[in-house]
């Protein structure tokens, strides 16, 4: 709801309105701007005003659901500037947030119930059916879905066979493969020591001529020493430490021939090599890794083996799809004839609110057409059609309804439906009417304000009494306009003079009266609908 309303300089009108979540009425004389100051809601979104200057602003305060939104236009430097909860925004954001929140009566292009979709909405409400659509709204979105994916089947039915050529091959170039875990890293390992074959055979060769094989090796000069200091017998120690070197020489001598051995292998170079290209080909086509390949193999089998399965799938869904359309069907025509009774009663209930209202010549009917399959909203489109003249045929609703008689249909719908979210605005929704007719419209304003926020421009006492607020226009000396609430005494006074054109005594008390009874009705009926 709209919780407050703040202008400065728009026009004449400078002021604020706190407005109440149930009727809120603005008076005042003729000439002070009373639509003007409904139009600066529609400033907010947008639109041009001629009259407008740097330092205009209008600025309001919505709550949605417990959540405060303020949004807010400013002249500035003869350029309009958008603000949404304090942050500069583009006029389109702040339009996309206001236009949901606030219905016109006086602006026909901005009427919600004008919308087809809408009027259906309002006939399901009133039927009582919102259980049979929401039933019906179930199996059509299983229906939608059976539909799509049977679609879906046929687009791959028709590229089958050659997606089926191409994950064949895949799956094929990759067993032929036969990749194993850890086989790249061993092969790489592998290449590096094959690599080196020949400088370790030469390595081998040379260490073992020189410490043994070769005439001179370091095992025969060792040898010699070792026989020198033998047979001089002067040095024992240093003679035990040649015979340990040479021990020790000889165990080198043994690993080099246990250890340094070029590595054996059944593959050569070229054959590694050759492997390592077939696994990068791989890792290029379908994964970096054995995992990703792997995986990829997984789901390309299954792939194929669900395009091999398709005729099987196929038949499977479009039983499904009968069963489901037939139950879809069954659905359908009881949400039909649910509607149907429906209208007829709101038919009724709509002559007897019209002619409440003034509207003794209107009619009203629905119009149902069949649709050639079902839709979203059932089996077939629904227009409301009306009259205000009985020499002219009805006519979509649209297309049918003036100012005036859209006003009062918009009472009579609202009157047992809401738009809890939205903001119901009223532009002299009381202009050519008197006596009783007036005081069903206040009836009906209050009925529809314990539902919803209603914002209405009124000059008839009746609606002025029934409001929870009242705010009054008043244009002073130098012709500024200033906005002040009535409430208590000064309600009494407005009242008054609305009633008799003249404060007296017996205006006065006329205008007590009629607020009180505005207060005994409601706490009664308030009374009756809590039992």
């Amino acid at each position: 709801m709209l919780e407050e309303l703040r202008l400065n300089r728009f026009g004449a009108i400078t002021g604020e309105l706190l407005l109440s979540p149930g009727l809120n009425v603005i008076v005042g004389e003729t000439g002070t701007g009373k639509s003007l100051l409904l139009s600066s809601i529609n400033f907010l979104t947008g639109h041009r005003f001629p009259f407008v200057s740097d330092g205009t602003f209008v600025e309001a305060v919505f709550n949605i659901n417990g959540e405060e939104i303020c949004v807010r236009r400013e002249i500035s430097g003869g350029r309009s500037r958008y603000f949404l909860n304090g942050m500069r925004v583009p006029q389109q954001r702040v339009k996309e947030v206001v236009s949901p929140l606030v219905v016109f009566q006086s602006q026909r292009q901005g009427v919600t119930l004008l919308k087809p979709s809408v009027q259906l909405q309002l006939l399901d409400a009133f039927s009582g059916c919102e259980e049979l659509f929401l039933r019906y709204r179930e199996l059509y979105l299983e229906y939608t879905r059976l539909i799509s994916e049977i679609e879906k089947l046929k687009e791959e039915e028709r590229l089958r066979d050659r997606e089926l050529d191409v994950l064949k091959y895949q799956i094929e170039e990759i067993e032929r493969v036969n990749l194993h875990p850890g086989e790249e890293e061993e092969l790489r390992e592998l290449k590096e020591r094959v690599e080196r074959a020949d400088q370790i055979r030469e390595l081998r060769s040379k260490s073992l001529c020189l410490l043994y094989e070769c005439e001179g090796s370091v095992l025969d000069k060792l040898s010699e020493v070792i026989k020198e200091f033998e047979r001089s017998s002067l040095y024992p120690e240093i003679t035990e430490r040649l015979n340990s070197v040479y021990f020790e020489v000889e165990t080198l001598v043994s690993e080099i021939e246990k250890e340094v051995e070029p590595p054996e292998t059944e593959l050569s170079l070229e054959e590694i090599e050759n492997r390592l290209y077939q696994i990068e080909r791989l890792k290029r086509k379908y994964g970096s890794s054995y995992e990703e390949i792997q995986n990829f193999l997984k789901k390309a089998k299954e792939r194929v083996k669900r395009l091999e399965n398709l005729s099987f799938e196929f038949e499977k869904l479009k039983g499904e799809l009968e069963k489901v359309e037939r139950e879809l069907l069954l659905a359908g025509r009881e949400l039909s004839l649910s509607r149907e009774r429906g209208a007829e009663e709101l038919k009724k209930y709509l002559s007897s609110s019209f002619s409440e209202l003034g509207l003794e010549s209107a009619r009203f009917e629905v119009l149902f057409e069949e649709l050639d399959r079902p839709s979203p909203s059932g089996l077939e489109k629904v227009t409301f059609l009306f009259s205000g003249n009985p020499k002219l045929p009805l006519s979509p609703l649209s297309e049918s309804i003036s100012g005036g008689e859209l006003s009062r249909f918009l009472l009579s719908v609202l009157s047992f439906t809401s738009f809890p979210q939205i903001t119901m605005v009223f532009d002299e929704i009381d202009s050519g009417m008197s006596g009783k007719i007036l005081r069903r419209v206040a009836e009906k304003l209050k009925r529809i304000a314990c539902k919803q926020q209603v914002l209405a421009v009124s000059h008839s006492p009746q609606v002025v009494a029934a409001a929870d607020r009242v705010f009054k226009l008043e244009k002073d000396s130098g012709g500024n306009v200033n906005i002040r609430v009535l409430k208590g005494k000064d309600l009494v006074r407005e009242l008054a003079v609305m009633l008799s054109g003249d404060i007296t005594e017996s205006s006065l008390k006329m205008a007590q009266d009629l607020i009180k009874s505005w207060e005994e009705r409601w706490n009664t009926e308030l009374k009756e609908q809590t039992r």
